[in-house]
């Protein structure tokens, strides 16, 4: 090699070094909004969208979009990070890797957790940092603020002022139904993070997983022994305190709710690793940093641990399909917490010195500081008290088309029957519902008590019908929502008012249910047209088959005084069955 080709080589190196190192460090230097006020500001929205911009303009592996709009038309961004970059879901699911997305703000007010993941969406664009290496084993999504419209007014919920983490079986409201539709049900993560604000001092970071007993223990028993204890040990290197959410005292540690309609169950629900984060009160660049050592240490882990992580996802939702399939299996319709099998230890806040009021408990002046208890009960164990069935397929009325829309968003496949057909079905009988406010519905059905023995009997349902089958990935989602005994089903949010009769306790109210029907009525429902058929005799309605298996007819006043409880039009399938049907788009 020549001199003079010596000097050309090595001053295209330094020209490549130099421009690498501005690339680099523009990065690098780049700060967000809230660091350039040293934390005493939160980011704006306006602000964050600038800066989402200006760093995806420093790197080729970083891909920027909205995912939707908001009710006042704000835009929801997402950047998917990858190395090589994928571009579409399928590419990432074919990529080998686990699919990891970081969401915060779906309570417009509670920004700590989401100037986090505006920190780490820095490291992942910069070259050389841990976070950007990573990108050789994971497909990252993040997603800043899943609800700009609340976060501009710093308020808990959205523009209507409704808690949109009450929404995730409904989608009734857009920001979320976009979030859902657009990014989990379409990118099919195997692990999302929902940070939030709100857990227990002394701690910086409290985290939970999937805490409903239908959703796969395999993923929640991850969560448990191997996720947090590692996010854990991360903190405590850091000078950080982290434990489950949301708080204790002397004797128990008390932890997130139940429900499918939030964000970690409904993972759960999914087939997911739903990981719930909440920032206590604390200063505010305390709050960011100890967020993003914790977001860093679920995005190691996942990529230390990728197999084990998809697999488990992975068996959760072939094997939720294969229950719906083979029609085995039980439904967890009702639930409670209890106690782990094992004492834990923690930290509570408790108040040295001041005046305690003799009359209301309550203590004034002294100092907070952190207390140790040791050999107490951890309430996290998820414990079913009562399951039904699985079935291999739920059927529909025509008119029942607002449980439809329902499943519809969640991204189920519907079928719908191209003849009449007579198919045995189980129902249940309603003895009693109750209503009250829930969140945004006025009305919502707050309990409903149904017949422990089933009607079995044979219907004839005509075209048109609605089959759903529950051996499919959402098959955990289609049991919850159309078994009217859990807390989130299509009755409960007001989407089967017009079918399901008010029956005993339930009163008409907004949105109530029709006058409770005699027994030569109340069989019937599923027939022709529109899902009604003509009073027949009680014998006939009874189900023993259907027509032609008894001809005694019962004068009204007889039917009457037989007054049986009206059969719930959701109807079950409850062995594998050949049916004419084509899928409903």
């Amino acid at each position: 090699m020549t001199k003079r080709m010596k000097l050309f080589l090595g001053g295209a190196f330094f020209v490549l070094l130099f421009v690498s190192c501005v690339s680099v460090s523009s990065a690098q230097e780049m700060q967000t909004p809230s660091e350039k006020t040293g934390f005493k500001e939160y980011t704006s929205y306006e602000d964050m969208v600038q800066y989402l911009k200006d760093i995806q303009s420093t790197t080729t592996e970083m891909l920027l979009s909205s995912f939707g709009q908001t009710i006042e038309g704000r835009e929801q961004l997402y950047a998917v990070f990858s190395r090589p970059l994928v571009t579409q879901p399928w590419e990432a699911m074919t990529s080998g890797k686990p699919i990891v997305v970081l969401a915060a703000n779906i309570h417009g007010g509670e920004r700590t957790v989401r100037e986090s993941l505006l920190l780490i969406t820095r490291e992942f664009a910069t070259k050389g940092t841990p976070m950007n290496g990573l990108l050789d084993r994971l497909v990252i999504i993040i997603v800043p603020t899943i609800n700009p419209d609340g976060l501009v007014r710093a308020t808990r919920g959205n523009s209507q002022g409704v808690d949109v983490n009450r929404d995730w079986i409904k989608l009734e409201q857009p920001s979320l139904y976009n979030y859902v539709r657009n990014i989990l049900l379409t990118w099919n993560p195997h692990v999302f993070l929902d940070g939030h604000n709100g857990c227990a001092e002394p701690y910086n970071i409290c985290y939970q997983g999937p805490a409903n007993a239908a959703s796969d223990r395999r993923i929640t028993d991850l969560c448990d022994q191997e996720i947090f204890p590692f996010i854990g040990r991360e903190m405590e290197k850091n000078g950080y305190k982290a434990w489950y959410y949301s708080g204790g005292d002397e004797k128990q540690w008390r932890t997130a709710p139940t429900e499918a309609r939030i964000s970690i169950n409904y993972g759960g629900f999914i087939n997911t690793f739903g990981v719930l984060f909440e920032s206590p009160r604390q200063d505010r660049d305390v709050g960011a940093k100890s967020g993003l050592v914790a977001t860093r240490a679920l995005v190691q882990y996942v990529a230390d641990n990728a197999e084990k992580v998809m697999m488990t996802v992975d068996r959760a939702r072939r094997e939720t399909m294969q229950m719906g399939q083979e029609a085995r299996g039980d439904i967890v319709v009702q639930m409670t917490k209890g106690p782990k099998p094992y004492k834990v230890s923690y930290e509570i806040m408790t108040t040295v010195g001041g005046t305690k009021d003799p009359q209301t408990g309550r203590v004034t002046g002294g100092t907070r500081q952190p207390q140790k208890v040791a050999n107490a009960d951890l309430i996290m164990e998820p414990i079913a008290t009562k399951t039904r069935p699985w079935p291999y397929a739920y059927i529909l009325e025509a008119r029942a088309y607002k449980a439809v829309e329902l499943l519809k968003a969640q991204k189920v496949m519907i079928e719908v029957l191209t003849e009449d057909r007579e198919i045995p079905i189980e129902a249940y009988r309603l003895v009693e519902m109750t209503r009250s406010s829930q969140y945004d519905h006025p009305a919502s059905v707050s309990s409903i008590k149904v017949e422990e023995e089933t009607v079995k009997e044979k219907r004839v349902f005509p075209k048109g019908t609605y089959i759903i089958r529950t051996g499919q990935a959402m098959g955990r989602v289609i049991t919850h929502v159309l078994e009217p005994e859990t807390p989130d089903n299509v009755i409960t949010w007001n989407k089967m008012d017009a079918l399901v009769s008010a029956g005993r306790g339930g009163g008409r109210g907004p949105g109530g249910g029709v006058p409770p029907e005699t027994a030569a009525q109340q069989a019937g429902r599923g027939g022709r047209g529109t899902g009604g058929a003509p009073p027949d005799a009680a014998a006939q309605q009874a189900g023993r088959g259907g027509r032609g298996q008894g001809e005694a007819q019962v004068p009204a006043e007889a039917a009457q005084q037989q007054r049986v409880n009206p059969v719930i039009p959701i109807f079950k399938l409850m062995t594998p069955t050949n049916l004419p049907t084509r899928i409903l788009q």
